[in-house]
């Protein structure tokens, strides 16, 4: 008989797949938010759906329980800064900033030779806008970037705080125009300075989310050298969330009085009159322009927010005028 010592380790095929399988699975779990995130910036289609349809309940199930903790200690570990702290002043600033104007910059024109660097941020409406930006845009005057955070807001800053990721991008990118589409998340009450908490629909709602944009708007603005373009959502199919979205369209907009740099996008009232459609007439043709949830917009879709968002750019860099 073969020494013991000299027989070759061995596995059954079955048993071995079912290890990989097993593997694969813990590390779907592990980094299922980019998995959604890949998901939706993919062309529409079967796979698209597919992979959306498997990934956001597992990203749902991982949230739950914790299981992006560890991916979020590696990413600390190796050089990726936190995205929430305390005593910010998007959590505890005054509406102060409410009052205040800052002194707006001359804005660098673009040109063929030297375009102008668009970073496109916020949640995940913003990663169908960043890409038709581009096709939508003059060709060769815009080099656009786009970093969409997935599930964020301006309402729960202890989960993740825009005025630390907005200080970091502008830090990393320098760009020369910010794109901000969010607020698909902020459903959510909140708290001001003096502990007061407020409920959706509230006025004193209203006053701290047009706060908390001032705030993070002036911080992408970099005190008014950049203009930074503020996009709240649009309609939606559920009227409890059209009622809060109205609600922060009306924010963003008193939140451009304070920041000189900080204009409003309105696409919520623009977009077929204000009223909530599944479609839209895009260049005489109607195209499916929501997805299922009757929130986010498809890629065909968002062709029409992306040219209010050209005509606003367009009363800072006129060349943009040509598209």
């Amino acid at each position: 008989m073969e020494p013991a010592r000299n027989r070759e380790l061995t596995m059954p095929a079955g048993r071995v797949l079912g290890v990989i399988v097993i593997a694969l699975a813990i590390a779907t779990l592990f980094n299922s938010e980019a998995m959604v995130r890949a998901g939706e910036g993919m062309q529409p289609g079967t796979t698209r759906d597919i992979l959306l349809s498997v990934a956001r309940p597992i990203d749902d199930v991982a949230g739950t329980v914790g299981l992006h903790l560890p991916r979020d200690g590696l990413d600390l570990a190796f050089g990726q800064e936190d995205k929430t702290a305390s005593g910010t002043e998007l959590e505890k600033g005054s509406t102060a900033i409410l009052r205040r104007k800052t002194e707006q910059e001359a804005f660098r024109q673009p040109t063929l030779a030297d375009p102008l660097k668009v970073l496109v941020t916020g949640d995940s409406q913003a990663e169908f806008l960043g890409q038709r930006l581009i096709d939508q845009a003059p060709e060769g005057l815009l080099d656009v970037t786009t970093v969409a955070r997935n599930g964020t807001g301006l309402t729960n800053p202890a989960f993740f705080n825009w005025e630390i990721n907005a200080e970091q991008e502008v830090a990393d990118r320098d760009p020369d125009a910010v794109v901000m589409a969010i607020g698909d998340n902020d459903g959510f009450n909140v708290q001001t300075a003096d502990g007061s908490l407020y409920d959706p629909g509230e006025a004193g709602w209203e006053t701290e989310f047009a706060r908390r944009v001032a705030v993070v708007g002036s911080v992408l603005s970099g005190d008014g050298d950049r203009p930074v373009y503020w996009v709240p959502p649009p309609t939606a199919r559920d009227p409890k969330f059209n009622d809060i979205y109205a609600s922060q369209n009306r924010a963003a907009e008193r939140a451009t009085h304070a920041v000189s740099s900080l204009r409003y996008v309105d696409i919520y009232s623009t977009l077929n009159h204000g009223r909530y459609s599944d479609s839209l007439k895009i260049d005489g043709r109607r195209v499916l322009a929501r997805q299922p949830d009757g929130v986010h917009f498809t890629r065909d879709g968002a062709v029409a927010p992306v040219r209010l968002i050209l005509d606003a750019m367009a009363e800072d860099f006129p060349v943009l005028r040509g598209r």
